[in-house]
């Protein structure tokens, strides 16, 4: 019986005695282990959300990829596409979508995935919550979308409505 361990990300197979892939860092799993997960997270891909609420839009490449992160972080959740208009100037809008329940879940996951992305990420909410706009240091208010001295747009994640005229 093969007694390798294998990595839930790259699938890359190693020794028993090791604990984390040397490509990806993830902790590695027996066999039976990853097996279960796999099944966990296809089970997580299909089942409905209920009351659905979304969590972000954009182009279907970077919902994706929030969703691949709440699927792992064990948050149900779907993928909805609105088609652009017929006119050509608007693209497919795609929403990733939670239930309600998971919401603050979902939003604090994919956070965090940000921070761990983009670490500068994690001071400039720091800066922002202080009052402080991370590219001046300008005083702003939290209810602010954008800093009144340099124009940086406070509010991350949050889309404009270009909406075709």
């Amino acid at each position: 019986m093969n007694r390798n361990k294998i990595c839930p990300e790259c699938e890359a197979e190693y020794l028993p005695h090791i604990r984390e892939c040397a490509d990806c860092g993830a902790f590695l799993l027996f066999p039976e282990e990853h097996k279960k997960a796999q099944e966990e997270k296809k089970r997580l891909m299909e089942k409905a959300v209920e009351n659905e609420t979304v969590v972000r839009e954009g182009d279907l490449d970077w919902v994706s990829e929030l969703r691949a992160v709440l699927i792992d972080a064990g948050v149900p959740c779907t993928i909805r596409s609105e088609a652009g208009c017929k006119k050509g100037c608007c693209g497919n809008t795609c929403r990733l979508v939670v239930s309600s329940d998971d919401a603050e879940r979902a939003q604090e996951t994919i956070e965090e995935y940000f921070m761990e992305v983009d670490p500068e990420f994690r001071a400039s909410n720091e800066l922002i919550r202080e009052g402080k706009c991370p590219a001046c240091g300008s005083p702003v208010s939290t209810a602010r979308r954008e800093c009144h001295d340099c124009g940086l747009p406070l509010l991350i994640g949050e889309e404009e409505d270009f909406s075709c005229g």
